[in-house]
């Protein structure tokens, strides 16, 4: 018999996307599922939508929130009441490929606790559509974990949407999110990532997400950086009991995204430079995070560098500046580019 797959599908104002949303799930090819839709308190017409389908498909739960909870606490609310084998967390405004869990549950055994997919981004503002998938071909569709290779963990990607949990390992780790507004999934990957006993990574892209949309959560970059440091605090206590290269992915990950967005919060002057430098100094272990190691990114090392290296003065000459021109004078930075490769000849 088929398993029954949970999809949770938390609901906040979406009244443009939520139908195109809601016709993916119930049209899969897979029919076992429960949808369970979580009314957080929404004020558009969402709510009257949640309504309409309900009374069509009866695999549609509709459950209303007493207060609004955010995206990561309306999922626990869907996942206390899940049924299924297996869980998925679906954002109101993103959409699946008919065939998407049809595809996903082929990779499932009683060893693997989830199976990550790809995606197709569709940029609301410029049109572009982009398949967003993995340049590590050796990781894909094969067991792994990160304790036999680290390296996975670069693939894993904090994002609830683009992964299909076994319920029992959810249940069994009491893995659910926290009460952050934003960026609930980054400590949620990582304590999913130590206790799974092994992971699947395709490279389908089954799920289409909204880039770019506005009022959506990511738009809202400089509220980040207060929850990544509390995550990074969390990272660096668990670490100290983890093997030196597990240690080094999970702070490798945890590092880039709080460089990447306190720098955000400076140029956009919600942050000073003085705060930057302070918190990257109490906050990361400079061993850990350095260059030529496989888990990071370059140019997170030397922003952080940069920071921890340098006065303010120099640090806004060579970041403020050139970080300006790019955004507004692009042709500029082009130019700029192809005089170094031909100067440098490369």
């Amino acid at each position: 018999m088929n398993p029954l797959v949970s999809v949770v599908i938390p609901v906040y104002n979406v009244e443009k996307y939520l139908r195109q949303c809601l016709d993916s799930v119930i049209n899969q090819t897979y029919k076992n599922l429960e949808i369970i839709c979580i009314n957080d308190c929404t004020t558009d017409s969402s709510d009257k939508i949640l309504e309409e389908y309900a009374k069509k498909d009866s695999r549609i739960i509709v459950k209303k929130n007493s207060e609004n909870l955010g995206l990561g606490l309306s999922r626990n609310e869907g996942i206390k009441i899940a049924k299924g084998e297996f869980i998925h967390c679906l954002d109101s405004d993103d959409w699946m490929e008919l065939n998407a869990y049809e595809t996903i549950l082929k990779y499932f055994d009683k060893d693997v606790d989830a199976v990550r997919f790809t995606y197709l981004s569709h940029n609301q503002e410029s049109g572009k559509v982009e398949h967003i998938n993995s340049p590590q071909k050796d990781l894909l569709y094969k067991k792994v974990n990160i304790y036999d290779n680290p390296k996975c963990f670069k693939l894993w990607s904090p994002s609830a949407w683009i992964k299909v949990y076994r319920r029992e390992f959810i249940v069994n780790n009491n893995l659910y999110y926290n009460d952050y507004r934003c960026l609930e999934d980054i400590e949620y990957a990582m304590r999913a990532a130590l206790k799974a006993k092994n992971l699947i990574f395709i490279e389908n892209p089954l799920l289409n997400y909204r880039a770019a949309r506005k009022g959506s959560l990511l738009t809202k970059r400089t509220d980040y950086v207060n929850n990544i440091l509390k995550d990074t605090v969390w990272a660096n206590n668990v670490s100290e009991k983890l093997p030196l290269n597990v240690k080094t992915a999970i702070l490798n990950y945890i590092y880039e995204m709080l460089v990447m967005n306190a720098v955000d919060a400076y140029y956009l002057n919600k942050m000073s430079f003085c705060e930057i430098k302070e918190m990257f100094r109490q906050n990361i272990d400079t061993d850990i995070f350095k260059e030529n190691d496989i888990f990071n990114a370059q140019f997170a090392v030397k922003l952080c560098k940069r920071v921890l290296d340098n006065n303010h003065f120099k640090f806004f000459m060579s970041y403020n500046t050139r970080r300006y021109i790019k955004e507004h004078f692009p042709e500029f930075t082009k130019t700029y580019f192809r005089l170094k490769r031909r100067i440098l000849g490369c």
